[in-house]
């Protein structure tokens, strides 16, 4: 058998350092998030800090379901500040309830502060691993 080429044991050893090989390289991918799921790869997605864009966009949603219903129900206010909790919007069908990034739901509310013939808006909101800066408990 060793006329002229390699012998049975020599190509069951190629054989398994190949597929050595390819296992080593099927991890390596792996571990760099590449191929299959890794809930710790080396080289991650890019986030932007906190998510911080994700739960701007739900203030801004809160923001304008505010907005509607301030318009709706508050014609001839003349209160300085007027507290709009999110439950409230819900309930109205102003606004779809808002879930966090794990999809818990986040609970919020909105302060409307009149400043003569403008109003500005600020909404709040607590979600499981973000809270809006001056977020208030007591105002849920």
């Amino acid at each position: 058998m060793k006329k002229n080429g390699w012998g049975l044991r020599v190509e069951l050893v190629i054989i398994l350092l190949f597929l050595i090989c390819l296992a080593i390289a099927c991890i390596g991918l792996n571990r760099f998030g590449l191929l299959g799921e890794n809930d710790n790869p080396l080289i991650k997605e890019p986030t932007t800090e906190d998510n911080t864009v994700y739960y701007t966009g739900l203030e801004d949603k809160l923001r304008v379901a505010t907005r509607e219903y301030y318009d709706a129900k508050y014609d001839d206010n003349t209160e300085d500040m007027v507290i709009i909790k999110l439950s409230t919007l819900y309930n109205g069908g102003y606004i779809s309830k808002l879930y966090s990034k794990s999809n818990v739901e986040c609970s919020g509310y909105s302060k409307v502060i009149n400043n003569g013939d403008s109003s500005t808006i600020v909404p709040y909101i607590r979600c499981l691993g973000y809270t809006t800066s001056g977020y208030e408990r007591s105002n849920e």
